[in-house]
């Protein structure tokens, strides 16, 4: 079981990166019952809170080559604490060294997704460093290609193309698509 050391955490200017956790669920929900956020994932959407603890349990904690986060606004960014979610998206390594992101639609396009990634990309490659985890000496991204914000937002951190796959993931909604896999090389440790 992998569960994320609670110490392991990045801030920036307007954003936590803390653990994942299975009370963040409630707030995961709200990612996952959205269309438009799930559209190019290998679930489709739903507003079932017990299959979201399960898939947080069973897809995250339970796999060994999984590592994720939540992306969390610091309170001074939030517009209502009463009525805004805690948790505003996940990052983190879903299948290592593949690495990716999601966020609520209702935070899109203000710059969280580059934050977040310029963010977790030190963790990353620090925690995948060959000591009690496999060392890998590159980040993969894997996006679609209709999907040119989040592929703007891999060139910001520094990822760069590295090949197209046609017909290589089938989507439950879309069918089969082609991938857009981009890499970012480990930094050189001597800089």
């Amino acid at each position: 079981m992998v569960v994320v050391d609670s110490y392991i955490v990045a801030k920036t200017d307007r954003l936590l990166l803390r653990p994942l956790k299975l009370e963040d669920a409630d707030d995961v929900v709200l990612m996952r019952k959205d269309p438009e956020v799930m559209k190019h994932t290998s679930i489709l959407s739903s507003d079932d809170l017990e299959k979201t603890k399960q898939w947080i349990q069973a897809g995250c904690h339970d796999r060994d080559n999984c590592w994720n986060f939540v992306i969390e606004l610091l309170p001074s960014n939030k517009a209502d604490p009463h009525t805004a979610p805690r948790v505003i998206g996940l990052i983190g390594a879903v299948r290592a060294p593949e690495v990716g992101y999601m966020l609520n639609a209702d935070y899109w396009g203000k710059g969280y997704a580059t934050e977040a990634m310029r963010a977790f990309m030190p963790l990353f490659f620090d925690h995948f460093s060959g000591g009690e985890y496999e060392r890998y000496e590159y980040a993969e991204a894997h996006t679609d290609p209709e999907l040119e914000s989040s592929q703007r937002v891999l060139r910001k951190v520094q990822f760069v193309l590295h090949e197209k796959r046609e017909k290589d993931f089938e989507n439950p909604i879309l069918g089969w698509r082609d991938t857009l896999v981009f890499r970012m090389a480990r930094p050189d440790e001597a800089a």
